[in-house]
């Protein structure tokens, strides 16, 4: 599934071709999404100028004008590509679900093999949709911080591992992520919060920013589908230090450890066994 840098990385590459254009036409070919897609959705965004586009969490949010929001998730294969074909030019492809046209002559296409991605429209005040009610703080804010992190964390018995992918904790961060930023803080995956410092939870929040956005920087990690937005992969999976190397030996120099791989909660979470306590 994709997670927040690729939804970062797929917002940024939108941002470049529709901000500021107007939805002149819409084409959907299917219904039964993850959840169905509602009867009015094309009336509802048709005409409509892209003011913003956002992100929260994995959610990628298009800011329209007359206060209403289209809400895109990805779900575990879906992809966004932009094209400058004409509608009538354009061929669909197997598993396009939705071709959105704009004034600036760009086609919007969303695409989902598996289709466990949806589309929504918000009317109002997007903070207050039902999906994001229970969504934790966003970790690229100012507001994730040590602090933060360490009053979550500090009576739990949990893993840092399960109350890192708790989405109620923190927003967005998905198995890999969270792998790569305990390794780097030298924090092992299986420590319960209530065993962290203050000063362990600045370590683990200041890692946590760097391997996101040095991942945003290199357009994501393409492991299987993940596509940007010009259809090009994702390369971080080239500077992966500990996800996926089970066996191989620490990046991390001086260090004699060898990478081991554990499950927990049903989720492969890889880790040095020397270095990381």
């Amino acid at each position: 599934m994709p997670e927040l840098p690729e939804i970062e990385t797929v917002k940024l590459g939108i941002e470049k071709t529709v901000l500021g254009s107007v939805i002149i036409s819409t084409k959907l070919f299917r219904r039964d999404l993850r959840f169905p897609v509602k009867e009015n959705l094309e009336k509802s965004i048709l005409n409509r100028r892209v003011l913003g586009v956002g992100r929260r969490s994995k959610y990628l949010l298009f800011f329209l004008n007359k206060k209403t929001t289209l809400v895109l998730h990805l779900g575990m294969s879906g992809k966004i590509d932009v094209s400058i074909k004409s509608e009538n030019e354009y061929k669909a492809k197997k598993h396009d679900h939705l071709i959105i046209s704009f004034d600036s002559g760009f086609l919007l296409i969303y695409n989902d093999p598996r289709r466990f991605g949806f589309v929504e429209i918000i009317e109002g005040d997007h903070t207050n949709y039902q999906r994001f009610k229970n969504l934790g703080i966003e970790p690229l804010s100012k507001k994730f911080n040590g602090k933060y992190l360490w009053l979550k964390i500090k009576s739990s018995s949990r893993t840092l591992k399960n109350i890192l992918m708790d989405q109620k904790v923190v927003a967005g961060l998905g198995n890999i992520y969270v792998s790569e930023a305990l390794w780097d803080s030298r924090i092992k995956p299986t420590r319960v919060g209530k065993n962290m410092s203050l000063t362990d939870s600045n370590k683990l929040v200041v890692s946590i920013k760097k391997v996101l956005d040095k991942a945003i920087k290199f357009g994501g990690t393409t492991l299987k589908d993940f596509r940007q937005v010009g259809g090009e992969v994702g390369y971080f999976q080239n500077k992966l230090q500990v996800y996926g190397k089970e066996g191989q030996a620490c990046f991390r120099r001086k260090c004699k450890g060898t990478v081991e791989k554990t499950i927990i909660s049903g989720r492969s979470t890889f880790y040095c066994s020397t270095c990381q306590k």
